[in-house]
């Protein structure tokens, strides 16, 4: 027997569409054991592990997974990403690891459709990632530790497939540039610590302006955050969650938050967060 432990990640971070995220201190974990022969399992953490043994083209191994849940499901923090991972590294640790950290990521890339999610689930930090010829290229900063992060989760759910339709699929030069300009401001602004760009390092006009029209409140939320002293405001991957980061110093943000939510229709939760720089675990 042995367990996975799989952190939550935050994609795209504003103007970093598909190809930023971040990794958070909230996991799903795994517990692989043995099963009888001929067992199958059916959802996304099987389908990746069964993945595996069809890339390699070896015999599946019986196994049986349970999962100790706390990431929430179609949320945009990243739960898909952490059952892919897990399968993905179950399957390769009971084969004696044929597989190469590259060889993990990029089998996970194919099964989630991108790589930004399960980059940050498996590394940790901050990664940057593009694909080239099927393979995955990924960077991973870990920023001075000046900030916190700031979740705000609603009782709704936002299908990633609901999100991604309203997504406009041709940009303007304009556009481009914008995203372009602002990505760039972000890495840099997060390597040398300086909060006072993350404001402006985090607008998007790719995906954010879309699916926040699918958000009640969203854009309500986004200006009152800045009002009580957020450094940055962005939609957690395709949302509905809305993420803030906050100076690690400011211990009143939160409960203003709080305060200001009760208020609002959708039951908004706040949960406060660090960077997880590790990534995913195995524990024997």
């Amino acid at each position: 027997m042995f367990k996975i432990k799989v952190p939550a990640t935050s994609a795209n971070l504003g103007a970093g569409f598909d190809c930023l995220a971040l990794a958070i201190d909230m996991y799903n974990t795994f517990t692989f054991t043995d099963a009888p022969k001929g067992f199958r399992g059916d959802n996304l953490i099987y389908r990746s592990y069964y993945a595996v043994f069809e890339h390699l083209g070896v015999e599946i191994i019986d196994t049986r997974i349970e999962t100790d849940s706390n990431i929430p499901i179609s949320r945009g923090l990243g739960s898909s990403a952490s059952c892919i991972v897990a399968g993905v590294l179950g399957a390769n640790k009971i084969l004696d690891f044929p597989l190469s950290g590259e060889d993990v990521l990029n089998l996970a890339n194919s099964i989630e459709g991108h790589p930004d999610n399960v980059s940050a689930a498996l590394y940790g930090g901050i990664t940057i990632s593009a694909v080239k010829n099927s393979k995955v290229l990924t960077n991973k900063i870990i920023p001075k530790e000046l900030v916190k992060l700031v979740a705000l989760v609603p009782e709704f759910e936002l299908s990633t497939k609901s999100s991604r339709e309203v997504i406009p699929r041709e940009l303007t030069l304009d556009t481009a540039v914008f995203n372009i300009q602002r990505t760039a401001l972000l890495i840099s602004s997060l390597i040398n610590g300086n909060l006072d760009m993350l404001k402006y390092a985090t607008e998007d006009k790719i995906h954010q302006p879309y699916r926040m029209n699918l958000i009640e409140n969203s854009y309500e939320i986004f200006d009152i955050a800045y009002e009580l002293g957020a450094l940055a405001v962005f939609l957690s991957g395709a949302g509905p969650t809305i993420m803030c980061i906050v100076n690690k110093d400011d211990n009143e943000f939160k409960q203003k938050l709080d305060s200001w939510l009760g208020k609002k229709t959708g039951n908004w939760k706040t949960f406060e967060h660090k960077i997880e720089t590790g990534g995913a675990k195995i524990n024997n």
